[in-house]
């Protein structure tokens, strides 16, 4: 277990074998377990955020790092509206909507609710709960 002080281990495999990984998961959990995959994007949202401390331009930051690990080509970030311009190939939505989330949460500092527009290609609205 690494605590906040420790440098953080990275294990890199293949983009072959990162894609052949993340089908099997495709297969098995998304049509029955979007509540689990959204749950993983939660937790790498908030390991991100952590990367991100003291930055004067989060959405910046955070946008960066999203493109630089491969989630996404491009993102926008806006006020309650968030628009992957092209997300990453094999990206699945409910993993993006847990970092999108994340990513709100510690903005606001508050708990959010985060859905993809219907219909409106990969745009995500973020609705502020409780205020």
């Amino acid at each position: 277990m690494y605590t906040n002080n420790s440098m953080m281990r990275y294990v890199k495999i293949s983009e072959v074998e990162m894609r052949k990984t993340r089908n099997v998961y495709d297969e098995v959990l998304s049509g029955t377990a979007p509540t689990l995959l959204f749950s993983v994007g939660h937790i790498i949202g908030k390991e991100i955020i952590n990367e991100v401390k003291g930055e004067k331009d989060f959405f910046k930051k955070i946008s960066e790092i999203l493109k630089e690990r491969g989630w996404v080509k491009d993102i926008v970030f806006g006020k309650k509206k968030v628009n992957v311009i092209r997300p990453a190939e094999g990206v699945k939505c409910d993993r993006l909507r847990g970092i999108i989330t994340a990513v709100y949460e510690k903005y606001y500092n508050q708990e959010v609710y985060c859905v993809k527009a219907k219909g409106k290609g990969n745009i995500f609205s973020v609705e502020v709960l409780g205020g």
